[in-house]
């Protein structure tokens, strides 16, 4: 591949959101509500309507929390079409005035833990509208610090929407949020350096290339999504729990490139995907598990993305993803906050920031705006069959161990069947 196809795919690629951009700010706002479950209540049903309103006598101020890559004042083309956004619906609302803070994603003083403080210690301190990632949500919904978020929907825009952003946003049959973009698992490569990611485990083991791994990672979001598509492959729907003949088969393909130098042992040095893409960009690696938000990245002009190799070479992944969420404590504003909701959430708008941002639609119809160059073609081989992360607690449970266990086998001081053990073992004991 010409370095002259490249520059001209980043060409286009910026055409493109020149034109979506342009012609979004010409057009009215589409109401685009999300009810994938019709047994969801109204926000204002759950809220406290004793809760006095600051907004008699004045302007009203909706308060949003961010997450840091998400923020209005990031300095680049997605952080001015937000910024851009909420001030177009300002001005369709005079009486709005819409402020933005940023909150760490996890951790002390992060979005969930603020949530928290928040409801025991200043509920009137509140964020009204929250762009939450999708693994905290079953915790911010049994804390009581978010309420439903439904409305009318049309069949067509039902469909709309990917399985996986219906699973983004369904807690106990009811719908917490409005999906806003995702980030999935993919490989990415450099043509240069190979000319194809092997489909399947079979042919990758062949291949002898190596395939770059945050192997130390204590979520094991890869070691989840394999197990997943053999889940999926045997015709279930994954619960996130696995069997004996799952694990084996996983970690009986680890031991395999083990000894391939697929996933060779010094692979375990690297805990975060940062590290590991780290390696590949120095050209460790010809090759590496990473986001499809670095594979969308327009500065990576020489990298090209391929779907993770699966037992059966079939695409499949799993995603992380971002949901606006209402968390107001002030019941008479739920319908205004969920109109701002839907104004994020229009098909036109998805497709003009996950393009910019790099990030994946959850809605086919945004997908299907986005320049017709390779990111869409990757990104329409694997948003289909995608699955979310689990929650939090999941990932906690079943992370570590998976990790411990491959980390064991690429160093050769466990053996399939011993690290099929362990993890289980770990699972049904996980306070010991």
């Amino acid at each position: 591949m010409t370095t002259m196809f490249f520059r001209s795919r980043v060409i286009v690629y910026f055409l493109f959101l020149s034109l979506i951009t342009s012609c979004a700010s010409q057009s009215a706002a589409t109401q685009a509500s999300f009810n994938p479950s019709p047994e969801a209540s109204s926000p204002s049903a759950t809220q406290d309507t004793n809760t006095p309103s600051p907004d008699a006598g004045g302007p009203i101020v909706l308060t949003i929390w961010l997450p840091p890559a998400f923020d209005t004042a990031g300095g680049n083309l997605a952080a001015s079409l937000l910024q851009d956004r909420l001030a177009e619906f300002t001005n369709q609302h005079p009486q709005v005035r819409i402020e933005t803070r940023v909150k760490a994603e996890d951790g002390t003083g992060g979005m969930l833990d603020s949530l928290l403080s928040a409801q025991t210690a200043a509920p009137l301190a509140q964020p009204d509208l929250v762009l939450l990632p999708h693994i905290q949500l079953a915790t911010a919904v049994q804390s009581g610090v978010l309420f439903p978020l439904s409305g009318p929907t049309s069949e067509d825009d039902a469909h709309d929407w990917y399985p996986f952003a219906q699973q983004m946003v369904s807690i106990n049959g009811q719908s917490y949020g409005i999906p806003f973009v995702a980030d999935a698992l993919a490989v990415a490569f450099r043509p240069t350096a190979i000319s194809d990611v092997p489909p399947n485990w079979s042919a990758l083991l062949e291949s002898r290339q190596t395939l770059g791994l945050a192997v130390a990672d204590p979520w094991a979001r890869f070691s989840l999504a394999e197990l997943s598509a053999l889940h999926l492959k045997a015709g279930t729907s994954t619960d996130f729990t696995f069997s004996q003949d799952d694990l084996t088969q996983l970690f009986e393909f680890y031991s395999s490139a083990q000894a391939r130098s697929v996933f060779p042992f010094w692979l375990t040095q690297y805990e975060t995907y940062e590290q590991s893409w780290q390696a590949f960009t120095e050209g460790r690696v010809p090759m590496v598990v990473t986001w499809t938000s670095k594979v969308f990245d327009s500065r990576n002009v020489d990298v090209l993305g391929a779907p993770l190799p699966t037992q059966s070479g079939d695409a499949f992944t799993v995603v992380k993803g971002w949901v606006w969420a209402i968390s107001t404590p002030y019941a008479e504003r739920s319908e205004l906050i969920s109109e701002l909701a839907q104004f994020l959430t229009t098909p036109e708008f998805i497709a003009q920031w996950s393009a910019a941002a790099g990030m994946l639609p959850p809605r086919a119809s945004s997908l299907a705006a986005w320049s017709p160059d390779v990111r869409q073609a990757l990104a329409s081989q694997i948003v289909s069959d995608a699955i979310v992360l689990p929650p939090k607690a999941n990932l906690e449970l079943w992370g570590q161990p998976l990790a411990d266990a491959m980390i064991g086998i690429l160093k050769q001081e466990l053996t399939p069947q011993e690290a099929m053990e362990a993890v289980l073992a770990a699972v049904a004991s996980p306070n010991e």
